[in-house]
């Protein structure tokens, strides 16, 4: 069973290897979804309370990339590096996390499911 739950933040970045306007400052409301995979658990009927997802995202991710800019924390922040990055900062959670999809544009996003980096 997977489990999934949708948060937005704000930010800005500049990729200044970009050879387009991206190379320029600017922001996006980014938006992601965290999956979490595994069996339910016959005690609480759930695979991962909602609330705990919540509060994971919130103080590993959240806290730390909303209205910030990127490159402050991530060293050449592309949707691909800032999924990669929300990944690394769940890992030490206890949640069951398979899979993060990150939105920079509501019609450019990417996936990212652990050991997919270069």
């Amino acid at each position: 069973m997977i489990v999934a739950r949708r948060f937005e933040f704000q930010a800005a970045h500049h990729l200044p290897r970009h050879p387009g306007k991206c190379r320029n400052l600017h922001g996006h409301t980014y938006m992601f979804d965290v999956l979490c995979e595994g069996p339910i658990d016959e005690a609480s009927g759930m695979v991962v309370d909602f609330a705990d997802v919540k509060a994971a995202v919130q103080a590993r991710v959240l806290d730390t990339l909303d209205h910030t800019l990127l490159n402050d924390i991530i060293e050449y922040p592309t949707a691909e590096h800032i999924a990669a990055w929300i990944w690394d900062h769940l890992e030490g959670s206890e949640l069951p996390v398979v899979e993060i999809r990150l939105w920079e544009t509501p019609s450019c996003y990417v996936i990212h499911r652990g050991g997919d980096r270069a």
